[in-house]
């Protein structure tokens, strides 16, 4: 019903703005008419934090080009958002926990989105600012869009994120100094990215960062980075490997390090 939406609307309205909600070819316009209009779960409006992160995960699907998917996820669907996801068989086993996952990865026990991944699954459009209110966020992987546009400034707001991942996309614009606040980071992949820019200096005090990935190598070097574990070269697509790593066992390296990395030991120098 109508006033049923509107109750919707004042909910989602303390993640997106009225001037988004009101535009009608906007994700999340899309989103709120999905959720008044379509959804099969029906959600009471008084449920305003189940609403609230439903709502969010629609957005994200319509700024993804949801429609265009290789996979949807079952995104939409009236499942719990907790079970909007694909699973793939490698031919020996389907299982929740291996890599041929898409989609809402996991949930903790309060049923909090904890865990997304979606990766080469025919993506486009840009990252919507909603996504920094999936307060329980620890992993963000969205990978291969090709998505465009810029890493929102707000995701430095997902304190509690261990895992940032976007790789071979198309974003562009100067990475966000607000990532430094994500004080539980411990893998960041922003490489294959060839129009972002910025030094990455500001990730080297993260006590808990494990690896970081960036385009800091190659002949066009936009991004600068004097502690990333591995550089990239977006053009080239070719990463090469800039500190020893456990489990890194191959690698491309290229001619000439980046000046700030020249000194660090290079497992695949001659």
């Amino acid at each position: 019903s109508e006033s049923r939406c509107e109750e919707i609307r004042k909910v989602v309205s303390s993640v997106s703005t009225s001037e988004s909600l009101d535009d009608t070819s906007s994700p999340q316009n899309r989103a709120l008419e999905w959720l008044c209009f379509h959804d099969e779960l029906e959600l009471p409006s008084n449920e305003q934090q189940e609403i609230t992160q439903r709502y969010i995960l629609a957005v994200l699907f319509y700024s993804l080009g949801g429609s265009d998917w290789t996979v949807d996820c079952d995104f939409l669907s009236a499942a719990h958002v907790c079970d909007w996801f694909d699973i793939f068989s490698d031919g020996l086993n389907v299982d929740k926990d291996a890599k041929s996952v898409k989609g809402v990865t996991d949930c903790n026990e309060d049923l909090k989105v904890t865990q997304i991944m979606i990766y080469w699954n025919n993506m486009h459009g840009t990252i919507p600012d909603e996504v920094q209110s999936l307060a329980s966020l620890e992993h963000l992987g969205l990978v291969g869009g090709p998505l465009h546009g810029t890493i929102p400034d707000g995701i430095g707001n997902l304190v509690n994120l261990k895992h940032l991942h976007l790789i071979e996309n198309r974003l562009s614009g100067t990475i966000p100094e607000s990532l430094s606040k994500l004080i539980n980071l411990e893998y960041i992949s922003l490489s294959i990215n060839e129009n972002l820019t910025g030094n990455l200096d500001f990730l080297c005090p993260l006590e808990n960062m494990i690896n970081m990935s960036a385009d800091c190598g190659g002949a066009d070097l936009k991004v600068t980075c004097s502690c990333c574990d591995s550089c990239c070269a977006a053009t080239e697509h070719e990463c090469c490997v800039v500190k020893s790593l456990p489990w890194a066992d191959i690698g491309y390296c290229f001619p000439t390090l980046p000046p700030a990395l020249q000194d660090v030991d290079n497992p695949f120098s001659d």
